[in-house]
């Protein structure tokens, strides 16, 4: 059984639902889940989609600023601006 998982993943397109579907953001098991996000005239990121990702420990760069990963291979450590 080979299954992909990831430690971090950035999210795409703003957070746009169709772009970032539930299930495969549940399959791939992240710890972590990054999400450039600005001033967008879309109404973005989607309201379901923030829904769909309660529970997991979401970076915003609209709430959060910059957001600085680092990892050794075995541990990941997080700083934001805010």
């Amino acid at each position: 059984d080979r299954s992909l998982t990831a430690n971090v993943l950035l999210l795409a397109g703003e957070g746009y639902a169709p772009l970032n579907p539930p299930a495969w953001v549940r399959a791939l098991q992240p710890q972590v889940l990054l999400l450039p996000v600005g001033d967008n005239p879309y109404g973005l990121p989607d309201d379901d989609l923030l829904a769909a990702l309660e529970g997991y420990t979401l970076l915003r760069t609209d709430q959060r600023g910059w957001v600085d990963l680092s990892s050794d291979g075995g541990h990941l450590w997080v700083r934001v601006e805010r």
